[in-house]
This record gives structure tokens, sequence and C-alpha cells, in this order.
């Protein structure tokens, strides 16, 4: 087996904001700072690690809907069959792959054990993905549970194990997706916290299920909601996850954030929640080379009753990260600390200089996203309780009424706008260009638009769950690329490149066949061609009169048979020109040139014969009526 280390150590570093505390001598006062804690995996691995993976496929009657209403488009689960193949021809010989097929329950048929890639385990899982048909309604809870089974009952626990589940449907079972329904202590969340499941919605998927799955299990959430580049847009999605799960580096990752000298009001850590015990870390998880997790710790400190210029350093923030290689209760735990101080000023003159220090450019970042994440999810939450005023009739197949989209969308752009003009951190950090904050903007802005076109609010979600998680996603939006590592941009280039390759592919073999038709055509005006010339040189004998009988009008017969297989044979002509200089592709000459000339040759020398051994006043006769005949 195969066994990953990583070629350098998860690293934590701190950043204090602001990094110097000036404190007025005359009285106590309590000051409030913020510092973010940053927890970066290293950007190598010595050797990819072996992973299994369950990949969970919706194969209920929506996914076999056309992608779009044109005819000639394929059908959505014809685009995830591409997709997958794609992503099982990336997987290694030593990485395994189960394929589950569900409806509301497990569909046996359709679904194998985790296979190895090697040997024909590809070609195994190949056939199974194309035999895949669809049937019924949609329930994700027994096709979870058969998952965590299919990793629980693994022999070889020292291999990364994750799920990828891929749905267009809604649950229809009367099972609940959300914090507010699930009880802390229900099985279900129990289940979700052992493997993390990364989740792809497609067009009328159900968001707010399957973002509150992967985030519970810390997976994460894309969403594919136009038909525009669907066939890209769903490699992408597959090949980014896949491209974090082959590349872990570190697992059951927790930080430990104190200080002996600042009261630690908040942290704010997006989706990473505290493990149960009083006082632990905060629980990351699984960390992918090159990924960055930056945490926002709120503090206050109480001032003491100093004299003018006093100086003092305080101890600050001290962050520490444990995690292991490799999966398994056997693996040993690694640490990494670091601590960061802050500087405490007393005034000579009793007074508080106005901003004193400038905002740290890193701190501001993540306090904007953190704002805009509370942001998005109190818009979610106000869209709730607009559809429960409505009676919950506002939602067909899954997605919301068009009406209450436009209701939402012009509430987040109003809010938005607010919270640009009143938020201190956005504030603060805009006219001194500290931050780039477009990105930010232009996808609240692409969320307004999405909205007004009552595609749905899975393009929020799948933003939060980027943002929370700290991990790339697929949103549909302008900033999608945020959180790619390098590998993941790797993953995705390939996949631009097969798509590439496949449109040339389909390019020639269009041409090819224009091509083959053609010479078809010219084959045929070939065997005219020759037909029309043993005609003219044998005459039938019913138009051959001997020498003596021979009168005006018997030669006037013989030149105008002879004049009508001339015109016959100028038009075959014809033919050869505008088929081979009109309809056939330029492609093909460029591609098949050799080949083109020589079929173009074969046809000229018939025409060549015929003009060699015509009288120059048949040529100039049937000619003239031809000529006559295309300009007419």
């Amino acid at each position: 087996m195969q066994v990953k280390m990583a070629s350098e150590k998860v690293r934590v570093n701190a950043a204090m904001n602001p990094p110097i505390l000036l404190v007025d001598y005359s009285h106590r006062a309590r000051l409030n700072g913020t510092a973010v804690v940053r927890v970066q995996a290293p950007s190598s691995m010595k050797s990819n690690g072996s992973i299994d993976i369950v990949t969970l496929l919706d194969v209920s009657h929506s996914i076999s809907w056309m992608a779009s209403s044109s005819d000639e488009t394929p059908s959505k689960m014809d685009l995830l069959k591409n997709a997958l193949k794609f992503i099982i021809s990336q997987l290694d010989d030593n990485d395994r792959l189960a394929i589950v097929a569900f409806n509301d329950q497990v569909i046996k048929e359709h679904t194998t054990g985790i296979l190895e890639i090697s040997g024909g385990g590809r070609m195994a899982i190949e056939k199974k993905v194309d035999g895949l048909v669809t049937q019924g309604d949609t329930a994700f809870k027994p096709s979870l549970e058969h998952a965590v089974k299919l990793l629980d009952d693994r022999a070889d626990k020292t291999r990364a194990g994750c799920i990828v589940l891929i749905s267009d449907g809604v649950d229809k079972s009367q099972f609940m997706w959300s914090h507010e329904s699930l009880a802390p202590t229900d099985p279900i969340r129990g289940l979700l916290r052992k493997y993390p499941v990364h989740t792809l919605g497609l067009f009328k998927a159900d968001p707010k299920a399957l973002h509150y799955i992967a985030k519970e299990s810390y997976g994460t959430y894309s969403s594919i909601t136009d038909n525009k580049d669907l066939d890209k847009n769903i490699m992408e999605a597959l090949a980014v996850c896949l491209a974090g799960l082959k590349t872990i580096v570190a697992f059951d990752t927790c930080v430990d954030i104190t200080s002996s000298s600042l009261e630690i009001t908040r942290v704010d850590s997006g989706g990473y929640t505290r493990r149960a015990a009083p006082g632990s870390g905060i629980s990351i998880g699984m960390l992918c080379a090159g990924e960055v997790k930056d945490l926002v710790v709120y503090f206050s400190y109480t001032t003491g009753s100093w004299e003018r210029g006093y100086y003092t350093t305080l101890s600050g923030i001290t962050a520490r990260v444990t995690y292991k290689d490799m999966p398994g209760g056997q693996a040993s735990t690694s640490t990494n600390n670091c601590s960061v101080s802050v500087a405490v000023h007393t005034t000579q003159d009793g007074s508080l200089p106005a901003n004193p220090c400038p905002p740290f450019p890193l701190v501001l970042q993540q306090m904007v996203r953190f704002k805009v994440v509370d942001l998005l999810i109190g818009i979610l939450q106000e869209l709730k309780a607009l559809k429960k005023d409505a009676g919950g009739a506002k939602e067909k197949d899954g997605v919301d009424d068009p009406v209450l989209q436009s209701i939402a969308a012009n509430m987040l752009q109003r809010k938005w706008m607010e919270f640009k003009q009143s938020d201190e951190s956005w504030k603060a950090a805009t006219p001194k260009s500290l931050l780039d904050l477009g990105s930010i903007d232009g996808d609240v802005n692409a969320m307004v638009g999405i909205l007004r076109k009552g595609l749905g609010v899975g393009c929020i979600y799948s933003w939060l769950s980027s943002h929370e998680m700290q991990r790339a996603t697929v949103t549909g939006l302008p900033a999608e690329a945020m959180f790619r590592t390098p590998v993941m941009e790797m993953m995705v280039q390939k996949v631009h490149r097969q798509l590439l390759l496949k449109e040339a592919y389909e390019q020639v073999a269009e041409d090819r066949a224009v091509y083959d038709g053609a010479i078809g055509l010219l084959d045929g005006i070939n065997k005219r061609f020759q037909l029309w010339c043993k005609l003219d040189a044998e005459v039938p004998p019913a138009f051959q009169l001997d020498h003596q009988h021979q009168d005006d009008e018997s030669r006037n017969l013989t030149d105008v048979l002879h004049g009508g297989i001339s015109r016959a044979r100028q038009h075959d002509i014809y033919l050869v020109r505008i088929h081979f200089f009109v309809f056939v592709p330029t492609s093909i000459y460029e591609s098949d040139q050799s080949l083109f000339v020589l079929d173009m040759q074969a046809a000229i020398h018939a025409i060549k014969q015929w003009q060699s051994s015509s009288t120059p006043e048949r040529r100039r006769m049937a000619t003239g009526r031809t000529s006559r005949r295309m300009h007419a």
C-alpha cells in the first residue's frame, strides 16, 4: 500500500489587529481587538495517498430529462456519465471506488462495492456507469447509510475515505435536513461526522438539504443551475473535488487558541466547530495540500492604572495545531505552535490619538468575509419566513416561486448596499485599497441577477459552503476559483483540454462525414462521365446512316445527340467544382490535402480525356450552352 507523507509540516501563524494598544493613562478602560489565526497546509506532498471514494448517484426520474429544451441536447444523465468517466480515468491504480445508484432507496443492481481501480476494476466501474437507468423519486438517507457502512466495513482504514453525492432532485421522504429539525443527538448527525460528504446539486436539487449534509460532515456543496456550459461545469465540480481528495496531507486537524493576558470573547471559524469537550480546540478535519484556513479571534483587554509613558508587552495570542499524517487510530500526532505578542503604551497627555494604527489587511479581509456570510444567512432566513407567510405553497419542483425569488433579490441588493455604506471594516479597507473586495462585490451582484432569473438559491448556498469551509466549490459566480489550490487548478485545466479534444474530434467526425459524402458523389459523377464518353464514342446504330443516304436532317440529328451528351458532361464538371470547392469544409483540405488532391485528380483525368478527344466545335457548343444556363 502506498502511504502519503507530507513534505512539510502544517503551520500555524497569527496576526494581531492592532499590533499596538494605546492606553489613556488617566483611567482604566476596556479595549477590544481582533486577530487572525492561520492554519496552512504544505503546498506539496511526497506522494499521492490512496483514497476510497463512494459515489452516490441520484438516478430518479428527473435526471433523465434533457439538460435544455433543445432536441439535440443530451440528458443530464448522459452528461453525468461522461463526467464520471473522466474522474475514473484520473484515479490512480492504488485508489478504490464504489458506485451507488439510488432513488428513494439503494438500487442494488446498479451498485458496486468498493473496487480496486487497478486490473479490471476500472472497466467494471465504467460498465456499471454505462448501465445506469433512471427510475423513482429521491431520498438521501438510505444511500448515505449504505455509503457509511461500506467505508466502515473496510479492512484497511489507513486509507482516506470520503463520499460524493450527486443529485438533481428534492428529497421526497418525510426526513427534514436542517439544524432546526434534527436534534443534536440524532443518529444521522453522528453518521455524517464519520466521513466528509461532498455534494453536487444540479438544477432543481434541494440546496438546503445538500448544503446541510455537506456542512455537517465537513464536506462542500457545489451548485449548477444554468444550462450554459453544463458539461464543463459538472466536470469542473467533480475535478475540483477529486483534486482535493487526492492531495490530503493532514487528518483530524485541530486548532487550540489561548491567551494568558487577553480575554478571548469569540472565534469566527465558519463551518468548523469546537470539539465536544469543554475548553477543547476547533476541529478542522482533513487538510488538502496548499489549503489555508483563517480563523478570526475577537479579544478584549482591561487596562490598569498606569503612569504617563508606561510601556509593557502582553503575551497576546498563542495558537497550537495538532494533526495526523494518515487516518486511523494508530497514526502519530504532529504539532506546530505560534505566539504573537501585543505592545501596550500609555499616552503622555491623557487623550488617545485618532485611529493610531492602520488596520491589518489580513484581519480586515476575514472580518468582511465572515460578515458577508452572516448577511447571506440572514437573507435565506428571511426568504424562509416569506415562504411560511405564503402558506408554504410557493414552491414548485423544489425551486422557490419566481415572485419570492424576485423579492429576495431586491432584499439582498438593498441590504448589500447598506452594508457597504455602514460597515466599518468595509469602509476602512476600501479607500486604502488594502483589500481586493471586488470579488465579493461581484459575487453578491451576480446572486441578485440569478435570483431575478428565477434560478434558485443554490448559488448562495454553494458560496456559503465555500466561504464557511474555506475550500473551493463550483458556484456559478464570477469568483468561484477562490480557494482553489494549484493541484485543483491543474485538474480543471485537464477538464478544459479534454473538452477541447472532444470538440475537435466531433468537428473532425462531422467534416469526415461531409468528405465521405463528397467522395461518394464524386464516384457517381465519374461513372456518369465515363458513360457519357462511351455514348459519345459509340452513337447507337439507329442514328448511323450510310454515306450515300446522309442528308442535312440526319447530320443535324447526330449533332443534336452529340451536343446533348456534351452538355451532360459539362454539367458533371460543374457538379465536381461546386461540391468540392463550396460544400467541402476548408478543414478537410488542411487535414487530408494529399488524399483530396488524388481524388480530384481522378475526377479531372476523365475530363481531360474528353477535352483531348472532343472537337473544338463540340466543346465550344456545349460550353456556351452550359454557361448560359449557369448565368441564368
